[in-house]
């Protein structure tokens, strides 16, 4: 995607953090807890920051990719999938380790029911990695940075400092990771959190309001974020405003990679200086496409994300407390 202006530069984005082989197994009736449920099973290169990345790119970004990997035959597959995208890949290799995997159990209606992620690997991506000549020279060349809460807290920390002014924007990725991003969060951009995750980062019962959430967010530093919560209406947060905005209404075909497509593409909006109510409307019709388009993305992804972004509803202010 072109940036304003005569320059026929590229936006590019440097992206770190996972990628990996994500396996769904989607239950075909209501599903039922504690016993067997019939379903399909079926595995796809991901993680958050391939997610992201796959977006970035269909959006006509030029996306550096720096992740880990092992030397199995899921190491291989996402190092040809990554390939097969034209991503500048700076990722490191461990032959001797096995490659991170993320395993869903979905319903019948595609929605999570429970997740494990075997990703101890990502911990190895230590700040040292990050001050390889090639790696330091494309976060130099990078116009924004996106990373995701795989990666060590020191890691984290160190790739924020070192946007040096250019947006830098985090993925939360869980409730058990998200508060690796505590240090760096009066230099992020912009955060992408789900419910559980805000609940997690600012250490609130389960009970929370989204308006609470965002207050205590704010609090904490925080200067542009959105919070999701399935197919509910998200809380937008930009300085001290908080908002409410309708996602497009649309019926799932696998949830998998929504946040992270929504940050993506929200973070080319902010590179391209929109407002961030206008960059997360965006990001939410680009995560609609994310769970109900196959194959993904559509040819005309920029285009699609552009009029479902008109069609959506105005967001609208928090209702007063009692």
């Amino acid at each position: 995607m072109k940036r304003s202006g005569a320059s026929p530069h590229l936006l590019s984005v440097f992206v770190a953090g996972a990628a990996h082989i994500d396996r769904r197994a989607k239950a075909d009736a209501p599903y039922r807890a504690a016993a067997s449920n019939p379903g399909r099973f079926l595995d796809t290169p991901g993680g958050a920051a391939f997610n992201a990345a796959l977006a970035l790119d269909a959006l006509g970004c030029a996306v550096v990719l720096q992740s880990a990997r092992g030397g199995d035959p899921d190491g291989h597959r996402i190092a040809e999938a990554i390939a097969s995208r034209h991503f500048l890949d700076v990722s490191i290799t461990w032959i001797d380790r096995a490659t991170p995997t993320y395993t869903a159990i979905l319903d019948d209606r595609s929605e999570l029911v429970a997740g494990v992620a075997d990703m101890g690997l990502y911990d190895l991506l230590v700040p040292r990695v990050f001050t390889r000549r090639r790696v330091r020279v494309a976060i130099d060349a990078a116009d924004a940075l996106l990373v995701d809460a795989n990666l060590p807290s020191g890691s984290i920390d160190a790739l924020a400092k070192a946007a040096r002014g250019r947006p830098v924007a985090a993925i939360g990725v869980s409730p058990a990771k998200v508060r690796r991003l505590q240090g760096a969060i009066r230099s992020l951009s912009a955060l992408f959190l789900s419910q559980a995750e805000a609940t997690s980062l600012v250490e609130a019962s389960a009970g929370t309001s989204p308006r609470l959430l965002a207050e205590l967010l704010i609090e904490l530093g925080v200067r542009r974020a959105v919070i999701t919560d399935g197919p509910r209406s998200v809380t937008v947060i930009y300085g001290e405003t908080i908002v409410f905005q309708e996602p497009p209404a649309v019926v799932p075909m696998d949830v998998t990679g929504a946040g992270d497509t929504l940050a993506a593409a929200a973070l080319v909006g902010l590179c391209e200086g929109r407002e961030w109510i206008d960059c997360i409307r965006a990001g939410l019709v680009a995560s609609s496409i994310r769970i109900s388009a196959d194959p993904f993305p559509p040819r005309d992804f920029p285009q699609l994300i552009q009029a479902g972004a008109a069609a959506l509803p105005d967001p609208h202010g928090p209702e007063r407390s009692p």
